[in-house]
């Protein structure tokens, strides 16, 4: 049985990891008052609890980019609207003069209502006005004007909004517009109606370009900026989040103890090392007497105070190197590496019993605790964890048989006594 409470499931889509989601796994108990979770509120639990937290970001972050650019649009109708037509002084009055006023009034009654506005009629029309002021531009003014940066802000802002293939697809067709007025001007169908030389030397004509090509470069650059650092902290989040996952997924989630995959693999280490400096591995089986009657007596949550004060004892019990693990509900696992003999278990079985004795306070309650062993050692008695495992429990239930706390070796070799009564 495995302890109930907060846990972890991971979303997929083929072999990457999607998103992560905390749960709550209501409880059952077993007769021993172990707590077992249920698969079919778990289950239930997991489907209501989808962590949807990296998509919202992604999409709020999304919002405040398509913000961002209307507010360069704005700026750009403020100021740029009326410096296009400031070059009727050098040009006298274009047509195209009347098309960016007429646009910048509606840059500015879009730009007041765009919180009235969904997000994709939103992002539609911008990418709308980009493509109709590029195209307005190289049909005009030719090289002269800034239609080739509209279109090309317009190809790139449909990239990173919509699928590649539309981004290609606009790029095709701005492409292909300026090919159509390139011809157009250079067989003299379409003409610049004013002198050139005198326009690139006009003060407004400068003063146009550079509002255009400066203010929503700066926007838009700046919200790529602010795009990108957020995406790569997503990443991050979700780089440490699996590496997270990864942790919890072996451990315990009340005790914080390894479970029993993250124990085999340290049993497996420790088999490496014995291996080669001709030592030996034990495997210790403990489960705790009166448990039940601790659940019965003082209530469940006194059961998980008691799981976890008794962890902390048996970590202490042990060297750092050495690994206590949870494998039940109220039973743990101790595999002790280094051994220069079978006999070297029993100090460190004695000092496990001597310390899981000791009474457990509880809300100014003092509650007794026990504990029986099983010991199977690596080589002699079995060479895989399972097998010792099997050996360890078979030699646990010697003791438990005998209603006192003490410990017993898989070769049915005689009790060790503390004297505690189950």
């Amino acid at each position: 049985p495995k302890p109930c409470g907060f846990g972890l499931a991971c979303k997929y889509h083929g072999r990457r990891m999607t998103s992560i989601v905390f749960c709550y796994a209501p409880c059952m108990r077993n007769k021993s008052g172990a707590e077992l979770p249920s698969k079919k509120a778990n289950n239930k639990a997991i489907d209501r609890a989808r962590d949807r937290e990296p998509v919202d970001r992604v999409v709020a972050l999304r919002h405040a980019f398509l913000d961002r650019l209307w507010i360069g649009m704005f700026v750009i109708a403020l100021f740029g609207a009326p410096a296009s037509a400031s070059r009727t002084l050098v040009t006298g009055w274009q047509p195209v003069y009347t098309f960016h006023l007429a646009v910048g009034a509606l840059v500015a009654l879009l730009y007041f209502a765009r919180h009235y506005i969904s997000y994709p009629a939103k992002l539609r029309i911008l990418l709308a006005l980009f493509a109709v002021i590029g195209a307005s531009g190289i049909f005009t003014m030719g090289l002269l004007g800034s239609g080739v940066w509209y279109l090309i802000m317009c190809s790139l802002l449909t990239s990173t909004f919509f699928p590649v293939r539309t981004g290609v697809l606009v790029v095709i067709l701005s492409g292909a517009g300026m090919v159509i007025a390139a011809l157009l001007f250079t067989q003299g169908i379409l003409t610049i109606p004013f002198d050139s030389n005198v326009y690139v030397t006009s003060l407004s004509g400068w003063a146009s370009m550079l509002i255009s090509a400066s203010i929503m470069p700066f926007v838009v650059f700046t919200a790529f900026g602010v795009y990108q650092k957020t995406i790569f902290d997503l990443v991050r989040e979700t780089e440490q989040q699996r590496d997270k996952v990864t942790e919890l997924a072996g451990k315990d989630q009340l005790t914080g103890l390894p479970m029993a995959k993250l124990a085999n693999d340290r049993f497996q280490m420790k088999v490496h090392s014995a291996q080669r400096s001709h030592a030996r591995v034990a495997v210790m089986f403990v489960d705790l007497n009166g448990f039940k009657q601790v659940n019965d007596t003082w209530g469940h949550e006194a059961g998980d105070h008691l799981l976890i004060t008794i962890a902390k004892r048996l970590q202490a019990s042990v060297r750092n190197e050495d690994t206590v693990g949870r494998i039940g509900g109220d039973e743990f696992v101790v595999i002790v590496g280094k051994l220069g003999s079978r006999d070297g278990a029993v100090p460190v079985a004695e000092k496990l019993i001597a310390n899981v004795c000791l009474p457990v306070d509880y809300a100014g309650q003092s509650i007794p605790c026990g504990a029986s062993i099983g010991i199977a050692i690596f080589p002699e008695d079995a060479s895989d964890l399972a097998t010792l495992r099997r050996l360890a429990d078979r030699a646990m239930y010697q003791v438990k048989r005998s209603g006192r706390s003490g410990f017993a070796f898989a070769d049915n070799a005689p009790l060790s006594d503390f004297g505690e009564r189950d």
